[in-house]
């Protein structure tokens, strides 16, 4: 959830800044300034979006497949060694793997797809990409929304009741679509927050709470009216962390450091690699006798070390790629201007 509340205020800026006029706040020393001129270009976006996306998605889910396969030959019985079942026939198996890249209309809440069926997916994170790539998509229409909202304490209020909604019934796309929304609104007051400074007592009290509510939000039983309430303020806990992160305070600063930065960059390739990394060492740890903290210590290292390989080898170039892809779509949108 701190993902997609992430994912909606950085994909809001650039946007908004373009689209939304900057009003006077009591917390910066400067005057309003109106929307900068040309608007934002959208027909450029696209392309540079699901590039940057999908280029290390689907290298992570290639790997995946292959990772599954051999898991699947070990013995392993794990969701991702039994996503394809290659003793089936042809079709059957080139129908499990096509299924493995369909991240638009698979969707699911990583435990179940939309109609009850179990995930069964060769890279278990790729569940959240689904919600990732819609944002993304729908990015003009839910920062027109955004702007709508006058009262934004409001909005986020009615927000949250739509999240508790979600939790109440079971039917987890509304909260997935409005966390990034909530991203949205944090990012219209991007710069307020920014020059927020809290008093130390009243950060770490926010950062203790908003953990709290969070671990808390696990011990009601599923399917009660409590454990809606609780998830709802997970939601909004999840949704204190990104604000606290922004305001001028300890918690930035922590964030700010190089060996968080590394671990920034990294983190897109560390979120689509760790789950192979990890279950193949489940599988082939334990027949030379490693289990336990050692098995555990071993994935952690090599974690790391596949995420800042994929990075370098496939995240990293993908960018250069979606920046490229993104020049061509402007450039053929106004080819007089060249």
């Amino acid at each position: 959830m701190v993902f997609y509340v992430l994912s909606g205020v950085v994909l809001s800026l650039v946007p908004l800044k373009r689209l939304h006029p900057i009003r006077k706040d009591p917390h910066l020393q400067e005057e309003a300034s109106k929307p900068e001129e040309g608007g934002y270009d959208w027909f450029a976006y696209y392309p540079r979006r699901v590039v940057r996306l999908c280029v290390p998605l689907f290298a992570a889910i290639l790997l995946g497949v292959v990772a599954g396969f051999v898991a699947q030959g070990l013995g392993s019985t794990s969701r991702s060694a039994i996503a394809v079942d290659y003793s089936g026939s042809l079709q059957s198996i080139i129908h499990d793997i096509l299924m493995q890249f369909d991240v638009l209309f698979n969707v699911s809440d990583d435990g179940f797809t939309l109609y009850g069926d179990p995930l069964v997916r060769v890279d278990s994170p790729v569940w959240s990409m689904s919600w990732e790539l819609w944002f993304s998509l729908t990015l003009p229409l839910c920062i027109f929304f955004a702007l709508l909202f006058k009262r934004d304490g409001i909005a986020i209020a009615s927000l949250l009741f739509c999240v508790f909604a979600a939790h109440f019934t079971g039917y987890f796309p509304l909260r997935f679509g409005i966390m990034f929304i909530l991203g949205v609104i944090i990012a219209k007051h991007y710069r307020s927050c920014a020059a927020r400074r809290l008093s130390p007592l009243l950060e770490g009290g926010l950062l203790i709470g908003c953990l709290l509510l969070i671990e808390l939000s696990y011990t009601f039983e599923r399917g009660t009216f409590l454990y809606a309430v609780g998830q709802t303020a997970m939601n909004g806990a999840c949704v204190g962390l990104v604000f606290l992160a922004l305001t001028n305070g300890f918690v930035r600063r922590m964030l700010s450091t190089k060996p968080c930065q590394w671990l920034g960059k990294i983190s897109y390739s560390m979120y689509l690699t760790h789950a192979i990394t990890i279950g193949g060492l489940q599988a082939l740890l334990p027949r030379f006798g490693m289990t336990g903290s050692l098995q555990a210590a071993c994935a952690l290292i090599l974690s790391f070390i596949v995420a800042w390989v994929f990075w370098y080898c496939v995240e990293r170039p993908s960018i250069t790629w979606s920046h490229r892809v993104g020049k061509i779509a402007a450039s053929a949108e106004n080819p007089h201007e060249q």
